[in-house]
């Protein structure tokens, strides 16, 4: 669809449907305008995107301006979306679908099949503490492992929480080589990373680390975007 000469060097163009859904709510949450054309539109319009919903794959925007006729919305042309996302453009293209509900001037538009994004993609963090607990093990040794709570997560790193009784246990810098996530309804996954922060809370009773993590596997990045996907969704 997008004819980059440099896509596929620098992972441009995304294709994974999880990435695009991601990178779809961001866009929604951003609020911005979002540029409109077509081809046999000789000027652009601007949008912004309303609504995205995983389950049908349609994503909703609001009446652009200036309005689009529904010749123009019923034809087969694709229309282009683009908008700049932290300084850098993205783009996708996609077909209107017919809104037969005349009352409303929505514009109703599956998801795109891929989208330029030109980035090292970056993927925000989700914060567990409004799930039920969810625990992990930092095995320390093969006889010493430690229960404590994931308080949030992302694919580059993680936030455990520990009874502040096994404070001296850490230092700055430190690796871990073992840490198990018990992910519910999910199999779980264990990473090596290295603690980068700490801070004490609620008076001395618990210490939080904040940790990177080392090496991303494929495998284990999927897994951590599904819990992270499926959880926004509840």
């Amino acid at each position: 669809m997008f004819s980059h000469k440099t896509s596929a060097k620098n992972n441009a163009v995304i294709l994974s449907s999880l990435e695009i859904y991601n990178l779809l709510k961001t866009i929604q949450k951003s609020k911005q305008l979002i540029s409109l054309s077509f081809e046999a539109l000789p000027e652009h319009c601007l949008t912004s995107l309303i609504e995205v919903h995983h389950e049908t794959k349609v994503l909703i925007f609001d009446e652009p301006y200036p309005a689009l006729s529904d010749k123009l919305i019923a034809s087969k042309d694709e229309a282009e979306f683009s908008l700049k996302l932290n300084g850098l453009p993205v783009k996708f293209k996609s077909k209107f679908i017919l809104n037969n509900n005349k009352t409303l001037n929505d514009l109703y538009v599956p998801f795109p099949k891929e989208i330029y994004y030109p980035q090292k993609r970056q993927y925000h963090r989700f914060r567990t503490e409004f799930v039920d607990s969810i625990k992990a093990k930092v095995y320390l040794s093969r006889t010493r492992q430690l229960s404590c709570e994931l308080i949030n997560i992302s694919l580059n790193g993680l936030c455990l929480r520990f009874p502040y009784s096994f404070a001296s246990m850490f230092q700055l810098n430190q690796t871990i080589d073992d840490i198990y996530i018990e992910l519910p309804d999910i199999k779980g996954f264990s990473i090596a990373a290295k603690i980068i922060n700490a801070r004490i809370e609620n008076n001395y009773s618990h210490i939080t680390l904040g940790l990177k993590i080392n090496e991303r596997k494929s495998n284990i990045e999927k897994t951590i975007q599904q819990f992270i996907f499926r959880t926004e969704n509840i």
